[in-house]
């Protein structure tokens, strides 16, 4: 019976360490996982801090970034206007560079204008040089006969410009402009009627005449202005059954240019 009872303690005993061990080892195992649990979220926690100090971070860096863009297009602007400004300084430069190449171009056009007028002037200036005078002859009369007879004033005074030819008696207008003519004609020994003609291109424009009843001198003289063109010509004639004497320039043809037109 006692050794019943002896091994009935004896399992209970047994039974009772094998629970307190069981109970032991649950709660070491609780214990555990509880601290792995806790360990988890202080890891999880860490984490997250990490995190937020990373966004925090990443939000202050942006920031930044942002503020510096925003002064990189400020600046951009600040070089777009500037580039503007310089782009319309250099179109107005260019329109004024063009203006002063039209302006020295017309003054180039004015120059040459000018300088082919001067030439033209100093050559009209040449030629505005015209005067002459001429006496008749020293063949004493000079005879018209049944025609007229063209006078050819030989005996040249004076021919600046060479517009006076003494070999037909013809004067040739060089220049257009007004002309002054005068002639002065005589005849001794013959009574009667003296006419002398003066002519403009074969036409007459002017007549003079003079009688003289005895038979000593007779003296026809007149003068007269014209307006000529290049190459018309001037020349005197003495009527058909008219004659003149000289002997020493008392029959004399002159001529000037009075001004140019």
């Amino acid at each position: 019976m006692r050794a019943a009872i002896t091994l009935l303690v004896l399992l209970f005993s047994m039974c009772g360490a094998q629970i307190r061990s069981t109970q032991t080892e649950v709660q070491t195992e609780s214990q555990s996982t509880g601290a792995a649990e806790v360990s988890t979220q202080l890891d999880v926690f860490a984490e997250l801090k990490e995190l937020r100090d990373m966004v925090v971070e990443l939000r202050v860096t942006l920031r930044y970034t942002q503020d510096e863009l925003k002064k990189m297009e400020a600046e951009n602007a600040a070089v777009k206007e500037r580039l503007v400004a310089s782009e319309t300084k250099v179109g107005a430069l260019e329109r004024v560079n063009d203006a002063q190449e039209a302006e020295l171009t017309a003054v180039k056009t004015r120059l040459a204008a000018t300088e082919t007028e001067v030439e033209n002037l100093e050559k009209i200036t040449e030629k505005s040089k015209v005067a002459f005078s001429a006496g008749l002859t020293n063949s004493g009369h000079v005879e018209s006969g049944t025609n007229a007879l063209n006078l050819v004033f030989t005996k040249v005074i004076t021919n600046v410009g060479e517009a006076y030819s003494s070999i037909t008696g013809f004067f040739t207008a060089p220049v257009r402009g007004v002309y002054y003519f005068r002639f002065t004609v005589m005849d001794i020994d013959r009574p009667g009627w003296l006419a002398i003609t003066m002519l403009k291109n074969g036409k007459q424009v002017m007549y003079m005449s003079e009688h003289e009843n005895d038979a000593t001198r007779i003296h026809v003289s007149s003068g007269v202005t014209l307006q000529l063109e290049v190459g018309d010509a001037v020349n005197m004639q003495i009527p058909a059954g008219n004659r003149v004497f000289e002997d020493t320039n008392r029959s004399t043809f002159t001529g000037f240019l009075l001004f140019a037109l």
